[in-house]
């Protein structure tokens, strides 16, 4: 286990470094001029002796090399540089938005995991019922639609039609509900599908098929043994959901005016504020990293069967 910690602390680092850089320069390399941008915010005409002092006081007039360096030593240090806006520390606004896109994405994953849970097992203690399979049919259908348009129907049927809930922001407990239905019935179509399957392919093993020979209830075998074989595929595609809910939460974030890191990135994008994108767009990779990285090492430590390079091995009655 020591061996397979350090193995992927060691790729952590090198998937880190990479993600760095690409960061860096996508964002760095963009059209255009930023101190040009912000001369013509500020309502000044951009000159080439302005423009070039607000490059020298920003730093642009530096190499990449340099620049990169210095941007990357200071994150290290938790240093994400100042707006170009309003000169103020883009790390505090980070952590002053992160944790309602935390609480928006948590929410969603809950969600997901929730109708997926419920079709999948509908779907395996009675797979020929016509309500198990309305229900997969309209899950996966609603994964299939934009989010923003199934934002616009929630916010348009329950929150304008019905009153029931906030249209947006965040103004208490019940204006999470909109957004993170929204993000997590994308979510839910995934998970359904991943756990659907790995349930049939558990239940067609050996041990499904003695435990319905010896007269063991069928919800019995699906939940405590069936599901327990498709357990960690679960847990691995929670997690990717989850990653995705990060990620995706930009589009949702404005669209419910939820006050959380992605409603950040859009107005920095707007305002060309560099290092307020260059700072979430390496927040949202490291976050999606660590975790896929500490779910893979915790389903490593949980389960035997997988191997030295996380995956499942083949189980005693069959082929995973």
């Amino acid at each position: 286990m020591t061996v397979i910690v350090l193995r992927r602390v060691a790729e952590l680092l090198l998937v880190l470094l990479v993600l760095s850089v690409l960061v860096f320069l996508l964002t760095s390399l963009a059209p255009g001029d930023p101190a040009e941008e912000i001369l013509r915010r500020g309502g000044i005409q951009p000159t080439a002796a302005g423009v070039a002092a607000l490059r020298a006081e920003l730093g642009l007039d530096q190499p990449l090399f340099s620049r990169y360096l210095r941007w990357l030593l200071g994150a290290l240090r938790g240093d994400l540089g100042r707006s170009y806006v309003d000169r103020s520390p883009v790390a505090a606004e980070i952590l002053a938005r992160l944790p309602a896109t935390l609480r928006l994405a948590v929410a969603a994953a809950a969600v997901a995991a929730g109708l997926a849970l419920l079709a999948a097992l509908m779907a395996a203690f009675r797979p020929r019922a016509l309500d198990s399979r309305v229900l997969a049919l309209v899950t996966v259908a609603i994964g299939g639609v934009p989010p923003y348009i199934v934002g616009i129907l929630l916010i348009s049927v329950v929150a304008v039609g019905l009153r029931l809930l906030p249209t947006g922001g965040d103004g208490g407990p019940g204006a999470v509900v909109l957004p993170a239905l929204t993000l997590g019935l994308a979510g839910a179509a995934t998970l359904l599908r991943l756990l659907r399957a790995d349930l049939v392919r558990a239940l067609r093993l050996p041990f499904a098929r003695l435990a319905t020979v010896k007269g063991l209830r069928r919800r019995r075998t699906v939940v405590v043994h069936a599901l327990r074989v498709a357990a960690p595929n679960a847990v691995t595609a929670v997690s990717l959901v989850l990653a995705e809910l990060l990620a995706g939460a930009v589009v949702v974030e404005t669209l419910f005016a939820w006050p959380g890191v992605g409603q950040l990135a859009v107005a920095a994008i707007r305002q060309r504020d560099v290092p307020v994108v260059q700072a979430y767009v390496l927040v949202v990779a490291v976050a999606t990293v660590l975790l896929l990285a500490v779910t893979e090492l915790c389903l490593s430590a949980l389960d035997p069967r997988l191997g030295a390079r996380g995956r499942p091995a083949a189980s005693p009655g069959g082929r995973r």
